[in-house]
């Protein structure tokens, strides 16, 4: 039996919204008509959020943002959570290693990805900041990529009939295209993209499996397209694989036994 709860599921519902950086100051009307919802109805569960601290009202703009309680209640997930507080424990060692940004990239079950951790070097000659809960298509960047490389035919083309969103001139829109990436991506166990999501931004992305050889995250480092060289790249994609290799095993994930069940 499958339950639902209309008021809960409103509530989860505003409150993924507002994790979106285009979403993360509304007005109860632009929260309303984003999730196609009654503003009475709307403006009861806002309330409530607010009465909790999940959220926060700004009186002097009449807009909504997420709120102070969700920091401990995140952190402590992270804790809880083995596989994530784990990986989300390498990133600091990886940026210091590249000198590069480093995010951990998880996937929705709406085909978003989401960044669930990030770390920043010390020292950077231009530094690249992310936002926390910052959402894509899973169809753009290297971070999709390699969530796509290991997904069944059908389900990458029931996505590429949906259609392929254009974030810049370089994002992949072409069906063709994104399909030669992805075996190549295959192949080679890594993606790089420069460009995709946001002009002039370099990723270099490798997945992390879990123990049914299912992606389970994404552990990419970014840069400034500029700046990153060939030796950039093969240094960066070294400590990008050895990582993404130790926690593959670390999660229970066997290589061997994965190709043979191939």
């Amino acid at each position: 039996m499958e339950y639902h709860v209309p008021s809960v599921a409103l509530a989860a519902r505003v409150l993924k919204l507002l994790s979106r950086y285009k979403y993360k100051s509304c007005t109860q009307k632009e929260i309303a008509d984003a999730l196609h919802v009654n503003k009475t109805t709307c403006l009861r569960v806002l309330k409530t959020l607010e009465r909790e601290d999940f959220i926060r009202y700004d009186a002097s703009t009449r807009r909504y943002s997420l709120g102070p309680y969700l920091i401990p209640l995140g952190n402590r997930a992270m804790q809880m959570i083995d596989s994530v507080a784990v990986a989300a424990g390498e990133l600091e060692q990886v940026a210091q290693r590249t000198g590069l940004t480093t995010v951990l990239v998880e996937r929705l079950r709406d085909d978003r990805l989401i960044y669930i951790a990030a770390a920043e070097p010390p020292r950077q000659e231009v530094r690249i900041s992310v936002s926390v809960g910052q959402q894509y298509p899973v169809t753009v960047t290297a971070f999709g990529k390699c969530f796509l490389a290991y997904d069944d035919e059908e389900k990458i083309e029931r996505l590429i009939r949906g259609g392929l969103p254009k974030y810049t001139s370089n994002t992949v829109v072409d069906p063709d295209v994104l399909l030669a990436d992805l075996a190549r991506v295959r192949r080679n166990g890594y993606a790089i993209s420069h460009g995709e999501a946001a002009e002039g931004i370099s990723a270099i992305a490798a997945p992390v499996f879990n123990r049914d050889g299912r992606v389970e995250f994404v552990l990419a480092c970014l840069s400034v397209s500029s700046w990153i060289t060939e030796e950039i790249t093969q240094a960066t994609l070294q400590v990008v694989r050895e990582t993404t290799a130790k926690l593959s095993e670390w999660n229970g994930y066997h290589q061997e036994l994965d190709m043979i069940g191939r």
